[in-house]
């Protein structure tokens, strides 16, 4: 038998995974002592000024309001304030734009706009309206340069990948020309049009932007707090937000995408790639520069151009391919998993991480499916593994701790971690992913082919009743290879039942446009926490006919909108992607 993914060959059977004047400068935060009266003064605007708008300051102590002008500027006088303040418009009609005031003396400046807004998002991690609402002293105390500068640069850099360059504009206080009946705009002011257009182009609204920003801002994903922070609805990161989107899936944007796409008898070069897609057009040009066009085939679904690899897409963007490898004689159906292309810091990846996937036995042609718990330090050591392993059954119950010799992860210039062994050997590469939700995924090859995904280890939560979901679900191993036999199913299911004391809950399964429909039961932080278990069976379907029904041990890659499962019995190894609701 090899040596684990995660473990170097001498431990054999051990694991697989483990702004002075509110400016953007750091000189600018911090607060002041109270002041006779503090002023704030800036421009309110959406690229066009914002002419007759109730502006709101809330401070670290004191509050005051104002009208925005015909040209969108506006003083608040704040009697006895302190900064830093939370700023507020409410346009004539429109949605509320919120900013923030730092400094130290008794004038402050702070324009208020759709980007000071992400700003606002990213600083405080949650949506503007609700940071706004509970602004006060405490949370003023919260706001540190190092905060505002983070924030600022965040949004920067998100913005920039979607086309928007802001440059060395100082977005909190830097002049803001409007644009009037009497006026052009300046550059900031057309950096806020170009914003605009983008939204409209992309159809999303700047709130459903800003709640992106701020659940995956420094702020909510600072450390192993990401655990809590983030949301396991599936949903598309910021940049991506603002991305043009296929006319038949929100979730596949234009961009460049990391793919792996796990081979038997090749190299790790050639178990991993990128490629990038047009969602406008559905054209594709792959690593090797050849070019190819999808064909929709359904709501987030699609054939290639020779109608022989079927595509799907989970609501965060993550693809799912079982294509032909025509490199092979006779040529062979494999799995390709996709994600968009992120740059991530080994600092990101701390923490404790589930995971699961498959692993090569060393002087065979087989795989076998397994599940590990890992740590990862903010410098890319592997404190801790905890491996499930059985190659003859596949069981992945029992398990072995290894605390010694293990493998990091070291960053590759190319993007993307290496896997390296405590002899200095790299055995694989690594790739992270975060959605929308700010959620984390992990995606791992081997060079021989083993594979496995992780996420953070988390105490599962229990589905409400009456929860529907539906999936493709795509098989990547089969008949001892890693060949993806099946065609590519669709299943339903509705959870009937909830048993929080048996930590379980019932639901009624099919086979999408099947007379299968029977119920099961399914165990919650089985076998351990973060996995759900489902025993075999032989049940009787609502329609009278005998359903068998594998076991399988499922790992939920959280806020991804995709699961993964090995199922012992049968030796096969699946992927599920949720379909759009």
């Amino acid at each position: 038998m090899k040596h684990s993914i995660w473990i170097p060959a001498a431990l054999g059977a051990a694991i697989l995974a483990a702004c002075g004047g509110g400016g953007d400068s750091a000189e600018s935060a911090g607060a002041g002592g109270p002041a006779a009266s503090l002023s704030i003064n800036g421009v309110a605007a959406t690229g066009a000024a914002i002419a007759g708008g109730a502006v709101e300051a809330r401070c670290s102590a004191g509050s005051g309001s104002a009208t925005s002008n015909a040209d969108g500027s506006y003083t608040i006088s704040v009697a006895s304030g302190s900064l830093p303040c939370m700023l507020k418009v409410t346009p004539i009609g429109g949605a509320a734009l919120y900013s923030v005031a730092t400094g130290t003396g008794a004038t402050a400046t702070a324009n208020i706009n759709p980007v000071t807004q992400l700003v606002v998002a990213s600083l405080g991690g949650i949506d503007p309206v609700a940071y706004f609402a509970a602004f006060d002293s405490a949370a003023a105390a919260a706001v540190t340069a190092a905060k505002i500068t983070a924030a600022v640069g965040s949004v920067k850099t998100t913005l920039a990948a979607a086309g928007v360059d802001l440059g060395a504009i100082d977005v909190l206080a830097g002049t803001l020309t409007a644009a009037s009946a009497n006026t052009s705009g300046n550059a900031y002011d057309q950096a806020l049009d170009a914003l605009a257009s983008k939204l409209a182009g992309a159809g999303t609204t700047l709130a459903e932007l800003a709640a992106t920003v701020a659940a995956t801002s420094p702020t909510a994903t600072a450390g192993t707090g990401a655990v809590t922070a983030t949301s396991g609805t599936p949903s598309l990161p910021a940049d991506l937000l603002l991305k043009t989107a296929a006319a038949n899936c929100p979730a596949l944007r234009s961009g460049t995408y990391r793919m792996i796409h796990p081979q038997a008898g090749t190299n790790l070069a050639d178990q991993h790639g990128k490629f990038t897609i047009d969602a406008a057009t559905l054209a594709v040009v792959n690593d090797d520069g050849s070019p190819g066009t999808w064909v929709a085939n359904g709501t987030c679904r699609y054939l290639d151009d020779n109608g022989q690899s079927d595509i799907v897409v989970s609501p965060a963007g993550v693809l799912l391919v079982r294509y032909i490898d025509t490199d092979t004689s006779p040529a062979t159906r494999k799995v390709l998993v996709g994600f968009p292309e992120q740059a991530h810091t080994l600092a990101e990846l701390a923490g404790d991480w589930n995971t699961i996937g498959l692993e090569h036995i060393e002087g065979g042609s087989t795989y076998f499916g397994r599940a590990a718990t890992g740590t990862f330090t903010a410098t890319g050591a592997i404190s801790t593994v905890s491996t499930c392993e059985n190659p003859a059954t596949w069981s992945v119950a029992a398990c072995v701790v290894v605390t010694s010799g293990l493998p990091s992860l070291r960053v590759n210039a190319d993007g993307g971690f290496d896997m390296v062994d405590a002899d200095g050997a790299v055995n694989g590469r690594t790739f992270a992913y975060r959605a929308g939700g700010g959620e984390l995924m992990m995606m791992h090859v081997d060079g021989d082919g083993s594979f496995e995904v992780r996420t953070r280890k988390r105490t599962g939560e229990m589905p409400a009743v009456g929860r529907v979901n539906a999936s493709w679900d795509v098989f990547a191993y089969s008949n001892n290879q890693l060949l993806s036999i099946q065609a590519l199913g669709e299943s339903t299911n509705t959870v009937t039942a909830v048993d929080a004391a048996g930590s379980s809950f019932a639901r009624l399964a099919k086979t999408i446009g099947g007379t299968d429909e029977h119920a099961e039961t399914v165990l919650v932080n089985s076998p351990r926490d973060g996995y759900n278990f489902r025993a075999a069976a032989t049940v009787t379907a609502t329609d009278g006919s005998t359903v068998t029904v594998p076991e399988w041990t499922n790992l939920a890659l959280r806020g991804m909108g995709l699961s993964a499962q090995t199922r012992a019995g049968q030796k096969r190894f699946l992927f599920s992607v949720q379909q759009p609701s």
